[in-house]
C-alpha cells in the first residue's frame, strides 16, 4: 500500500509540474499561437530557434514554480522520505528537459546551465516547506496537550 501511495504521489507531482510548465508556455500566444493547426509540440522547434531571451527566462521561472509545486504536492501525499520523492520529481523533470534540449536544437547555453540549478533545488524546497509546516503544526498540537 505504501508503494502505491508513493507512486501516486510522484505521478501527481509530475502532473502538476508539467501542467504548470505547459500552461505557462502556452499563455503567451506569440510563442505558440492559438490558431496554429496541429500539435503545439510540432511548433516548438521554430519557437526555440526564434525565441527571445524573455521566453527562456519565463521558461526558467515557470520551471522553478512547477518544480516547487510538484514537490509540495508529492510531499503532501507521501508519509516518509518527502525530500527524496520530491527530488525524484526534480530528477525526472531534469531528464525531460535534457531530452528536449537534444530533440530541439537552439537552446541558449546559459539556459541549459541554469536549468540544472532549478529543478532539484526547487523540488527539494517544496518538500522542505511541507516538512517545516507539518513540524510547526505538530509542535503546536503537542503544546496544546
Amino acid at each position: 500500500m505504501k508503494m502505491i501511495r508513493n507512486t501516486i504521489a510522484v505521478i501527481a507531482g509530475l502532473f502538476v509540474a508539467l501542467a504548470i510548465i505547459t500552461f505557462s508556455v502556452m499563455i503567451n500566444s506569440y510563442w505558440i499561437p492559438f490558431d496554429y493547426k496541429g500539435l503545439p509540440i510540432e511548433h516548438w522547434r521554430s519557437v526555440v530557434r526564434t525565441a527571445k531571451v524573455e521566453f527562456f527566462i519565463a521558461l526558467l521561472i515557470s520551471s522553478g514554480i512547477a518544480s516547487l509545486m510538484g514537490g509540495i504536492v508529492c510531499a503532501l501525499i507521501v508519509k516518509t522520505a518527502k525530500k527524496a520523492y520530491a527530488m525524484l520529481i526534480g530528477f525526472i523533470l531534469l531528464i525531460a528537459a535534457i531530452a528536449t534540449i537534444f530533440t530541439f536544437k537552439g537552446y541558449p547555453t546559459w539556459y541549459i546551465v541554469c536549468m540544472f540549478f532549478i529543478f532539484f533545488p526547487f523540488s527539494w524546497l517544496g518538500a522542505q516547506l511541507v516538512e517545516w509546516l507539518q513540524n510547526k503544526k505538530n509542535k503546536k498540537v503537542n503544546l496544546q496537550r
